[in-house]
């Protein structure tokens, strides 16, 4: 059983990862396919996670983040939780239908620094944070964007999954990134303490928005 550490660690290990495969056009077109699906219904994207997901807890949390970062696309990485292009530039496929990505390796390649510090993990922006970040920069009107997230916090799981492809397209298209490797463990987290990561990115937004005009 891996320490919570260490879960944080892998995370992001994953989302480089799936960077990686997205530079390739058409490992991304296949992991897209996957967005609001059950994993069941992911079949074409078995090849590049079953050997990362098979065993995992939340295994539907890893195919729902990698086919978000697909349908972003290349540009849309978390800071720091990226592969370094000059170190790939002369060995990745450019071709839509290259074998080369078609079985994923075992391990991730490059692995990020171990998220280890609790507190600088906690520090790096969910889902709340980051739709507080919309209304800032985007224009995201306060009441609309707290209604939103009211209902992601209450949504089961199978419904939570089916709604972020929307609500992360919709940010993206503002110039909005999410923190993937954060968002990845919340969705895992969530399914069995939906309470406590909604908490948490009910505090993250309203610590970051306006307090309400007194009437």
């Amino acid at each position: 059983m891996p320490t919570a550490a260490e879960h944080r660690a892998s995370c992001d290990a994953f989302v480089a990862h799936i960077h990686l495969l997205c530079a390739n056009p058409g490992t991304r077109a296949r992991l897209s396919r996957g967005r609001g699906r059950p994993v069941e219904e992911c079949a074409p994207m078995d090849r590049y996670l079953s050997r990362r997901t098979a065993h995992r807890t939340g295994r539907r949390a890893y195919y729902t983040v990698a086919s978000l970062i697909a349908a972003a696309g290349p540009q849309a990485h978390t800071p720091g939780v990226r592969p370094d292009p000059d170190d790939d530039s002369d060995h990745m496929p450019t071709g839509d239908d290259s074998d080369v990505l078609l079985v994923a390796p075992v391990e991730p390649a490059p692995t990020p620094p171990p998220a280890l510090d609790a507190a600088a993990w906690f520090a790096r922006p969910n889902l709340g944070a980051t739709l507080a970040t919309a209304v800032h920069q985007a224009g995201h009107t306060v009441d609309r964007t707290e209604d939103l997230l009211s209902v992601l916090t209450r949504l089961s799981d199978d419904q939570v999954h089916r709604r972020l492809p929307a609500t992360v397209t919709r940010l993206l298209k503002d110039g909005i990134t999410p923190d993937w490797g954060v968002l990845l463990h919340d969705l895992v987290q969530r399914l069995h303490h939906r309470d406590r990561v909604g908490l948490r990115w009910r505090d993250a937004f309203y610590l970051a928005t306006p307090e309400p005009r007194r009437s």
